[in-house]
């Protein structure tokens, strides 16, 4: 399935760098920017330096910045071997391609980043095509990508890039079928079984050879496909050859097809794509960059899922794959944090647009009422409207005070009556009687230091015998005294 995206894919070769920017989704990629830059430096330990400044320019000037990045590596860096495993299922097959491929390799099977496709299963075995690379290998360009502020999430070779676009722009995708790829200085003969790259070998032959030295490069690609057909097990011939990268004469074609005894047909890929075109080469200018887009387009239309994919980066990418899942475990924390802090807001902005609601209700009361107030005042109540009872303290603290200063084991109360705002007498009066005056002088003067009363100076006493009777009045502390009252 291709996946609608912008891709950018960056291609190192040699001193030169190329930036192709892609729009996928459809059968054929969409170009939407190209970007070439030459490094240029005067000794060897400034080359790192000067592809990295190259580099930035070629991104700096990129018009369509593209949603991810990947890398083509070229086939000159890879190993490629055709295996039979002597068993099938996907899971078992990738454990046992690295060992299968250990006694192909010069160097530690540890130092090894791999990827490989499965060609076919058969009589309980499967074929793969292995391709693999040694990890120093892409240290030099993933230092590069690093110092550009780039991350790269694949590195894929770029025949599967190629052979993938060559295949999107032919009908027939039946059978085995060969394509040559021709660059500038080499060229690469991929072999396809159906829609599954089962072979490829660089030949050592440019544009310039196949030109000028057809001979020896007709021998050269015959030799490869015996090869390849003289290890196949399955069905089908290669009965045609497909050349990329190539704009050759009909009486050179003619002459290819007479050496190599079968037709041949000459495509230049990024003919067949719409949008930006890459500008003419400058023959007349060594700085001048090539022109050939057509495997770094190729990589990253096979990275959108246009097929062929072989990624050399796969190992780093599940290392990457579960900080991802982290990352995407905390986010999606995070997200149901914020929506419970959102939904605690939202609590209490509604708390508080209902406390404001009843707040303007509770005022409307209090004004209503003054209203009244004031109503019943010029009907006639004028003065007769008193609200001072509001003012006073409740009865409860009344009783609280006068049962915690006087004991009621020495002095016993017999009445304790409390007069309206207004009344003639005293606001508290307070009546009892004792068996012991001392003890209530004593009480009364505890009772005179509450701040809920005042007292006038005298107080009514009566001997009964051996009982005193008394009788206090206590009045408002903003209440004046008058002398009948004392």
């Amino acid at each position: 399935m291709i996946v609608k995206a912008q891709i950018g894919a960056i291609e190192f070769d040699g001193d030169e760098i190329r930036v192709a920017v892609v729009k996928t989704g459809k059968k054929l990629p969409r170009i939407l920017d190209l970007q070439a830059r030459r490094a240029v430096y005067d000794a060897p330990e400034k080359r790192f330096d000067a592809l990295v400044d190259a580099l930035n320019d070629a991104l700096d000037g990129l018009k369509v910045q593209p949603s991810t990045f990947v890398l083509c590596v070229p086939s000159t860096m890879t190993i490629v071997r055709t295996l039979n495993i002597p068993f099938k299922g996907f899971a078992r097959v990738a454990k046992a391609v690295p060992f299968e491929l250990e006694p192909h390799l010069a160097f530690p099977l540890e130092e090894l980043l791999l990827d490989f496709n499965v060609v076919r299963e058969a009589e309980g075995a499967t074929e793969v095509l292995a391709v693999g690379t040694r990890r120093s290998n892409l240290e030099e360009q993933m230092a590069l990508l690093q110092a550009a502020g780039v991350e790269a999430e694949m590195a894929g070779v770029d025949v599967a890039g190629l052979t993938a676009l060559w295949m999107a722009t032919q009908k027939n995708s039946k059978g085995l079928r060969a394509v040559v790829h021709v660059r500038k200085k080499s060229a690469i003969l991929a072999v396809v079984h159906q829609k599954t790259l089962a072979f490829f070998r660089l030949l050592h032959f440019g544009e310039e050879e196949l030109r000028h030295a057809p001979d020896g490069v007709c021998r050269e690609i015959q030799n490869t496909i015996r090869a390849f057909l003289a290890r196949w097990t399955g069905d089908g011939e290669i009965a045609a050859l497909a050349l990329t990268g190539t704009n050759l004469a009909p009486e050179e074609i003619d002459h290819l097809e007479d050496l190599l005894s079968m037709p041949i047909t000459q495509s230049v890929l990024i003919d067949a794509l719409k949008g930006m075109q890459p500008p003419e080469r400058d023959a007349d200018n060594e700085n001048a960059v090539t022109g050939c887009w057509e495997s770094a387009i190729g990589a990253a239309y096979s990275a959108g899922g246009g097929g062929l994919c072989i990624n050399l980066m796969k190992d780093a990418q599940q290392i990457h794959g579960v900080v991802r899942g982290v990352v995407a475990h905390l986010m999606f924390s995070a997200c149901l944090a914020l929506l419970f802090l959102l939904g605690c807001a939202w609590y209490y902005h509604e708390n508080r647009l209902r406390n404001e609601v009843l707040i303007d209700q509770i005022r409307d009361e209090i004004a209503a009422i003054e209203d009244e107030i004031e109503l019943m005042a010029d009907e006639g109540l004028g003065d007769d409207v008193d609200i001072a009872i509001f003012n006073d303290p409740p009865l409860l603290d009344i009783l609280n005070v006068v049962a915690s200063k006087i004991s009621h084991d020495r002095v016993s109360i017999s009445e304790l009556r409390v007069a309206q705002p207004g009344a003639r007498e005293g606001w508290v009066g307070i009546t009892g009687s004792t068996t012991n005056a001392a003890a209530f002088n004593e009480a009364f003067e505890l009772v005179k230091q509450s701040d809920l009363f005042k007292f006038s100076d005298d107080t009514n006493l009566r001997s009964q015998g051996e009982r005193t009777t008394f009788r206090i009045q206590a009045f408002r502390p903003e209440e004046a005294i008058s002398e009948s009252e004392s």
